[in-house]
């Protein structure tokens, strides 16, 4: 039988049916450089699984509604073929009761749709931390190594006061609904903030502007 890969992984292992998650997670993925293998089914996962000629995955996206295998086996399957990868469940619905056993089993879960740019840029945040655990250094606090990116960023983009908050805010998972209740603004106002970024960062919307940022990140790492 063969063995788990223990060795820290690269990239990011995709596994659902879903053709549109998959293709615009793909698409986002790339946009940032970060490297993505997508099984769109558990026979094709079982396969990979099987795969010693590639390195493992840093982390692995696992729907758990594939229509081709039984829920409970799948995250076993995950967990004991790579086990040092992050392993993220993904559901459509997840009650408190199946997202506590998850935990349990080292596997944080999120609800169903979840924004691809969301998901890149927490694959970008764990490659930061594969890549120092590689040098054998201390993970960087946020304090020091990625708030400088982001004042870098901020200082190149010519991001305002107000920009620069809307920004950090959604980087710390806030969505702008959210980020418009503190900062006492409407959502239209929100959504003008992150076109008039875009326009720095040479787009025309929000998905610009992030995309520009995970970029910017990618080429510091």
């Amino acid at each position: 039988m063969t063995e788990p890969k223990q060795s820290i992984g690269e990239g990011v292992l995709l596994i659902t049916a879903d053709g549109l998650v998959g293709q615009s997670l793909l698409d986002s993925m790339a946009a940032a450089t970060i490297d993505v293998e997508w099984a769109k089914s558990a026979e094709e996962l079982r396969a990979r699984a099987a795969r010693d000629d590639l390195h493992a995955p840093g982390l692995v996206f696992l729907d758990l509604e594939l229509p081709d295998a039984d829920t409970q086996d799948l995250v076993p399957l995950a967990r004991k073929r790579f086990p040092l990868a992050m392993t993220i469940a993904l559901a459509a619905e997840m009650s408190g009761e199946r997202a506590a056993q998850l935990l349990s089993q080292g596997v944080p879960s999120l609800t169903k749709p979840v924004s691809s740019l969301a998901l890149t840029g927490l694959a970008l945040r764990l490659s930061l931390a594969n890549k120092q655990a590689r040098a054998s250094l201390p993970p960087a606090p946020r304090t020091t190594h990625l708030e400088s990116i982001f004042a870098s960023y901020s200082l190149d983009r010519v991001l305002s006061k107000q920009q620069r908050m809307i920004l950090r805010m959604y980087l710390d998972g806030m969505s702008d609904k959210e980020i418009a209740l503190i900062c006492h603004c409407s959502e239209a106002t929100v959504y003008e903030h992150w076109r008039r970024m875009a326009k720095k960062a040479g787009g025309s919307h929000k998905g610009d502007v992030i995309s520009d940022f995970h970029r910017f990140l990618g080429s510091d790492c």
